[in-house]
């Protein structure tokens, strides 16, 4: 730790310290998990197997300390127990609550101080359970219950769940489609600060289709925002420096609050990232981009006002995000094409995307959706071919590796105008 530096009101950090006492001190909603990342899963456990780990982990959740927490994800109930303050709070925050007495549609157990059990997540597609063991990282619980709900919505209610940003410009709706850390909260954002622009979500839409589909169906389909609250990579701060205020009274995972854990490169005299001094010999007690996997949970009504907050779109656009050194800026897919890129998923993982091993190699997300854990091609396939066939939705895939910022959210802009 730079000891040269003193935090917020004077107070100034020690070597003994723990994270999360440190933050106490600096009066700063910040929480350290042991598993700063994903734990490993396994989305297809065995029912036998599944019992009798969790058997294991209700001996915990029974010993005390636990909540029970329901939520309504577009009507599919998902109830958290767990024994971890952390998840608690962050997940009643995240989602809308459930109505009184209601039963659910899927259940999560969540244990903490499971003797003998390595840090873990378990998924059992027969019992609509899931398990972690050992870990209070929230992103994955968060993804998790996303995927819970999507099974069921996709099989009984003719429901698309897509990972993706949904915003609103002049009354023209947006869905942007990308793996994690390409931009499509960026370019949410971008739309949001408009004067003409709302946000919905940054990160999950779902659009229901009716049954049977038509082929000449009216008016246009709807995305929906299962969150009233955005959870995002807090490294975002680093482009838009004024989300630094908003994420100081928000509620923080794993942001580092000590120089000597900034996991990248220290400058000799300046941030390497930014090539601006370092936040922390500025005085400031904590960094929203030097751990690639900080996040930060913040309330859409808070940011600009309620005005500019929405929790449907129609669906005029949609655009694919793609992050290398050679593509065009832009190419407009047909169908079929759209398809093609949608269900091969191909992307270069970036820092806080994935272990950091695999950071800057190829990988796929089969539909740039690694939250769907009963994975369902066909059924993908048919819902996006009568989105841009039947629906007649145009569909564009950027590349934010070529361009600047701002010149990829022109092209959104110029596009959603150009639509009907």
């Amino acid at each position: 730790m730079d000891n040269s530096s003193t935090g917020v009101n004077g107070f100034k950090p020690t070597e003994n310290d723990s994270p999360n006492a440190l933050l106490k001190n600096l009066q700063f909603d910040n929480y350290v998990t042991q598993s700063r990342a994903r734990v490993k899963g396994n989305k297809n456990t065995p029912p036998d197997e599944f019992t009798m780990l969790l058997a294991r982990a209700r001996e915990v959740l029974d010993a005390g300390g636990g909540h029970s927490l329901k939520a309504n994800l577009n009507g599919v109930v998902i109830e958290l127990i767990t024994n971890s303050v952390h998840q608690a709070d962050f997940w009643s925050n995240n989602w809308w609550p459930a109505a009184e007495g209601v039963l659910p549609h899927a259940q999560i157990f969540a244990a903490n101080g499971v003797e003998g059990l390595e840090p873990a997540a378990y998924y059992s597609p027969s019992l609509n359970t899931a398990l972690f063991v050992n870990t209070e990282y929230y992103g994955q619980c968060k993804s998790w219950a996303l995927g819970m709900a999507a099974a069921i919505l996709e099989k009984r209610f003719n429901t698309l769940s897509i990972h993706g940003a949904t915003a609103l410009y002049k009354g023209k709706g947006v869905v942007i489609i990308a793996p994690t850390g390409t931009g499509k909260t960026t370019h949410s954002f971008k739309i949001f600060l408009n004067p003409d622009g709302k946000i919905c979500g940054d990160d999950w839409a779902y659009v229901s289709f009716p049954e049977p589909i038509p082929e000449n169906p009216k008016g246009r389909l709807i995305a929906r925002q299962p969150e009233r609250s955005l959870y995002m990579r807090s490294e975002s701060q680093k482009e838009q420096g004024w989300l630094r205020e908003v994420f100081d009274r928000s509620k923080n995972e794993n942001v580092t609050t000590r120089k000597a854990d900034c996991e990248y490169p220290l400058g000799e005299d300046l941030c390497s990232l930014t090539n601006e001094r370092c936040v922390f010999d500025e005085g400031m007690g904590w960094c929203y981009y030097s751990f690639g996997n900080s996040r930060v949970l913040v309330k859409r009504d808070e940011i600009l006002g309620k005005e500019k907050v929405v929790d449907e779109v129609p669906i005029n656009l949609v655009v694919l995000l793609r992050r290398d050194d050679k593509s065009p800026a832009e190419v407009k897919l047909g169908p079929s094409q759209a398809i093609e890129i949608l269900d091969k998923g191909e992307y270069m993982v970036l820092p806080g995307a994935g272990p950091k091993e695999k950071w800057g190699t190829i990988s796929n997300e089969p539909w740039y959706n690694p939250y769907l854990l009963e994975l369902d091609g066909a059924r993908q396939a048919r819902f996006f071919w009568a989105m841009f066939k039947n629906w007649k939705v145009p569909c564009v895939i950027l590349n934010t590796g070529v361009e600047s910022i701002q010149q990829s959210h022109e092209r959104i802009v110029a596009d959603l105008e150009a639509t009907p």
